[in-house]
């Protein structure tokens, strides 16, 4: 009688619990989410639409808003006509999918030549600019979406 006594507390307690839990917020509007209430992206007062905001150290890589850099886990190395580093943002439980669309969508927008993309469980995503190398790595976990951002130089010269 105790263990299902304790089974049912357990079992009310969960459904108490999820049933707290929204997603509402979440999405990433405008990068080819399902719902199409939410594919517009932020406009203006004049009805322009606001460019995503760019990695300020690079100024040419686009990040979703509803990412959040994890300095800690991120560094740039400046010299003389470079920048290279790696860069780490987290975000709580955004489609995969939909940052691929994003990313695909916008790195050509900023200039950035699509090279390839491996997909298993997660996506890679890699392009080249100038003299310049990008892999977007997108990772998706439990409670957090992982992206890093890798940019170093090209030995090809011919990004476009």
């Amino acid at each position: 009688m105790h263990m299902l006594f304790r089974f049912g507390f357990i079992f009310v307690l969960t459904i108490s619990l999820t049933s707290c839990i929204t997603t509402d917020g979440f999405s990433l509007p405008g990068i080819g989410t399902s719902d199409t209430a939410e594919t517009t992206a932020p406009v203006t007062s004049d009805g322009k639409a606001i460019p995503p905001p760019v990695i300020a150290e690079f100024g040419d890589i686009p990040i979703p808003r509803e990412l959040t850099r994890q300095d800690d886990q991120s560094f740039i190395y400046e010299a003389p006509g470079t920048v290279i580093g790696v860069m780490v943002y987290t975000g709580h439980r955004i489609d995969p999918n939909s940052l691929n669309g994003f990313f695909r969508e916008q790195m050509p927008a900023q200039g950035w030549r699509f090279i390839n993309a491996y997909k298993d469980q997660n996506i890679d995503l890699f392009y080249l600019k100038d003299n310049r190398s990008c892999q977007i790595s997108i990772k998706s976990g439990m409670l957090e979406t992982k992206v890093i951002i890798k940019v170093g130089p090209s030995s090809s010269g011919n990004g476009g």
